[in-house]
């Protein structure tokens, strides 16, 4: 039977990480792993799943509540890093090129394009101008220059 969405990336067989927070009338609270944003974790107080960014916070293992647990809170920490895919935003200014993939050199407005590129009739490129050829640029499938 088909499905739709992304394909299914784990087998199920590991244990998802959990953690329980006991209450003692603080705000904050050490995680046993760290969470880059709030939505990598799913908190539950009381039973009722708290709203990321407005019930808490996080900074890499500590977790800043908007309102103290009490001790009378029961507390439920669910860790959703590598189970949950596309969560996260990349901050400002954090992708380099270095860490694009690319195929002869076309992946970024590179302003000049100085080594000889080939669009093989297979591919489909697109460069966000201004840009400048200085070297040779073969199209044999679609480029796209914006």
């Amino acid at each position: 039977m088909g499905y739709l969405g992304n394909p299914v990336t784990k087998d199920f067989t590991t244990k998802t990480s959990v953690q329980t927070l006991t209450g003692d009338g603080s705000v904050s609270y050490a995680l046993s792993a760290a969470a880059a944003v709030p939505e990598d974790i799913a908190v539950l107080r009381n039973g009722v799943r708290q709203k990321p960014t407005a019930d808490y916070s996080v900074n890499g293992a500590q977790i800043t509540f908007t309102t103290a647990l009490a001790s009378s809170d029961s507390c439920f920490v669910i860790f959703l890093n590598g189970i949950l895919l596309d969560q996260n935003t990349p901050g400002a200014n954090s992708i380099q090129p270095s860490m694009m993939t690319s195929f002869n050199g076309v992946y970024e407005n590179l302003q000049t394009i100085t080594a000889t590129t080939t669009v093989a009739s297979t591919d489909n490129a697109f460069l966000a101008g201004p840009v400048t050829f200085t070297g040779t640029v073969t199209v044999e499938g679609n480029l796209t220059v914006v």
